[in-house]
């Protein structure tokens, strides 16, 4: 592991699974959900400052039905507000009891938690575009056989009203199904009966959604609407990846920057190419000085990669330390240069 390019943050025993994050553009925090998937009760939001320190932030309430809150895909919508999708099936209550959640910013500070849609088996990566929100139902019925469906919600943010959270229809057929359901996909993978995960945008508007169980990245193009499917696209499959988690977009390199949960590595994907380059991998362990630990989610700040460690208990134990990897790139490629740069020395000299 590189000392210099590569550190962690320790969030020590009360978070157990971080998961969710994206930057808070007021302040330049991130915020970082820690889902209730292997204990009871509401979910802590946190901040990560810019000096890395870990502030507490607000805490959504548990679901009165299951006892757990477990957010995953997170944004902020052009209101200020925070969208959330908590999934619930995290937590082992599979049958339809996920949540469109939003957290009511006032003066920078969250004061409220409102339900706007219930009714999803397993909602996960979220984004916010043009005053629409958008996230991944990662299955679409509580017991998938494979090849199993899933894929995509979109909702206006002005048709969501807390005094009347909408109420999903179940997905039936693909005629027959919430309207709000836009794009479907299948998963092959008869090992990894994970779906739709990771989402987000390109600067032009291609909209990214990770397809976990087949290890790939896919491409929609989407109608001026912003929810009619003109087209799709494989961007990227396997080429070292185990999975495609979560996902944030380069805005400075339009690269997409994936957590692989399976292989337990970081990847940025070419969006033009296809070409997957792996930023980091290493064994399952502890999480260590800075080691992967069953990684699911990336954010990017300053130059730098932020990766969730939720260390879910998959042939894996939830150990210490619960952490959140971060990432130096700049520092990382020169310190792969160096090390390149030897090993070309070491082999002149054996020449």
């Amino acid at each position: 592991m590189a000392d210099d390019a590569v550190t962690y943050i320790d969030l020590g025993d009360e978070y157990l699974t971080p998961d969710g994050m994206v930057l808070d553009p007021s302040d330049n925090c991130i915020v970082l959900g820690i889902p209730c998937a292997i204990v009871d009760g509401p979910a802590p939001l946190l901040k990560i400052t810019p000096d890395d320190e870990i502030v507490p932030w607000f805490v959504i309430p548990a679901h009165p039905e299951t006892g757990k809150a477990t957010p995953l895909g997170i944004d902020f919508g052009p209101d200020g507000h925070l969208y959330v999708a908590d999934s619930q099936d995290i937590g082992g209550n599979s049958d339809h009891m996920g949540r469109l959640l939003r957290v009511i910013v006032e003066d920078g500070k969250p004061v409220r938690c409102e339900v706007l849609a219930t009714g999803f088996c397993c909602p996960n990566g979220l984004a916010v575009r043009d005053g629409k929100v958008y996230f991944c139902e990662t299955k679409v019925v509580a017991a998938p056989e494979s090849p199993m469906t899933s894929g995509v919600f979109c909702f206006d943010i002005d048709e969501l009203d807390p005094a009347a959270p909408y109420e999903a229809k179940p997905y039936v057929s693909a005629d027959d199904k919430d309207p709000h359901f836009i794009f479907q996909f299948e998963t092959l993978d008869p090992d990894w009966q994970v779906g739709a995960n990771g989402l987000g945008f390109s600067a032009e508007g291609e909209m990214y959604v990770c397809n976990f169980g087949d290890e790939a990245l896919l491409g929609v193009t989407l109608a001026e609407d912003g929810k009619t499917v003109e087209s799709e696209r494989v961007v990227a499959q396997g080429e070292g990846m185990g999975s495609t988690d979560g996902l944030k977009v380069s805005e400075r390199s339009g690269m997409v920057v994936i957590a692989d949960f399976a292989a337990n590595a970081v990847w940025a994907v070419s969006p033009q190419s296809g070409r997957v380059f792996k930023i980091l991998q290493n064994e399952v362990g502890t999480g260590a000085n800075g080691e992967l630990d069953r990684c699911s989610e990336v954010c990017l700040r300053d130059g730098k990669i932020y990766v969730s460690n939720i260390d879910l208990p998959f042939d894996n134990e939830n150990d210490a330390p619960h952490s959140i990897t971060v990432i130096d790139i700049r520092k990382l490629m020169e310190e792969r240069r160096e090390s390149e740069g030897e090993h070309e020395d070491e082999d002149g000299d054996e020449d």
